[in-house]
């Protein structure tokens, strides 16, 4: 049993470690901007942006997510440069996770209400570091964890991101190819190198109001397609995420993650979540607890963050999500 154990805890590190984005844990539908920087042209202004998730599993091992992220949007030449730069913490297994990122997004107008937004992203990652508690003994099959990340530790890495999101009134799509380049993870002469795999993230949403000027309402379905850099599994995710809006800049809202890959099918965890827009101020509280009893999965998370708009040229309309 013991040995299962660790053979689950290895699976959970090779997912988060060789996975763009993996470990990430989106608590709202704003933190979709880290991985897929075309969604500051939802909104269209500038800002800078501070998110922190500390993590309460079943396990009693403790994690903790922490964000620093933003853009500024040049309008008289239609683009915006944004900056990601994310920590993943695991302190009671020893492992840090630090990326950062560099994104180039152009908007281009189709007509007076729709619009595209390609990007295309440069992110640099950090050695990541092990401690030897979970690696006492051989796992499964009599391999050793050691043998499969000793070539890890202290291997930087980078790679590019590209894809894009479409805006209308009442529809958004947004799609991100991850790795493009995939990047190796071991070195040249390593027996069996290891590769970044490219991966996929999709998002479809619709907003109307159901009040007219007093109540609005947006839904947005997502997929996460992240096979891992061993054929053999993948970690990919659905989920569904709704979202209600007040006038006076009040926001609330729930979402719904689910299994779609290796190991189950099943509902993984759900989410609440609210903000409120003070005019340049946006802060917000955020909360999942999981719906799973895998063992690679078992976290509760509480969040926080907090936004400032700057450059804002116009009256936001709280109605609309985007």
């Amino acid at each position: 049993m013991k040995n299962i154990f660790k053979f689950f805890v290895i699976l959970f590190i090779i997912g988060s470690t060789t996975l763009k984005g993996q470990g990430y844990n989106y608590l709202s539908f704003d933190d979709f901007e880290i991985n897929n920087p075309s969604f500051v042209g939802l909104k269209e202004y500038s800002h800078i942006s501070i998110g922190s998730k500390q993590s309460f599993d079943l396990l009693d091992k403790k994690s903790n997510n922490s964000s620093l992220y933003g853009a500024y949007f040049f309008d008289n030449l239609n683009f915006f440069i944004s900056f990601g730069l994310n920590t993943l913490n695991f302190s009671d297994l020893g492992e840090n996770q630090y990326n950062a990122s560099l994104s180039y997004t152009y908007k281009l107008n189709l007509n007076d209400n729709s619009f595209i937004y390609p990007y295309i992203s440069g992110n640099i990652y950090l050695p990541n570091k092990f401690s030897n508690l979970i690696f006492e003994d051989n796992i499964l099959y009599g391999s050793s964890p050691d043998d499969i990340y000793s070539d890890l530790e202290n291997k930087n890495y980078m790679d590019l991101n590209a894809g894009l999101m479409f805006k209308s009134p009442y529809f958004m799509m947004g799609l991100s190819l991850n790795n493009l380049f995939k990047a190796k993870l071991t070195d040249e002469d390593t027996n069996n190198p290891i590769r970044l795999t490219r991966t996929l993230d999709l998002s479809i949403g619709y907003q109307n109001n159901i009040i007219r000027n007093t109540l609005g309402f947006a839904v947005i379905a997502s997929y996460f397609y992240k096979p891992s850099s061993f054929g053999q599994f993948n970690f990919s995710e659905i989920r569904l995420d709704q979202i209600f809006l007040l006038s006076n800049g009040l926001e609330f809202g729930g979402f719904q993650e689910f299994y779609s890959n290796s190991f189950s099918k099943k509902i993984k965890g759900i989410g609440f979540n609210a903000k409120i827009n003070l005019n340049r101020f946006q802060i917000g509280v955020n909360y999942k607890t999981s719906k799973s009893k895998e063992i690679t999965n078992t976290e509760n998370y509480l969040g926080v963050s907090f936004k400032f708009k700057f450059n804002v040229t116009e009256i936001e309309n709280y109605l609309n999500k985007w």
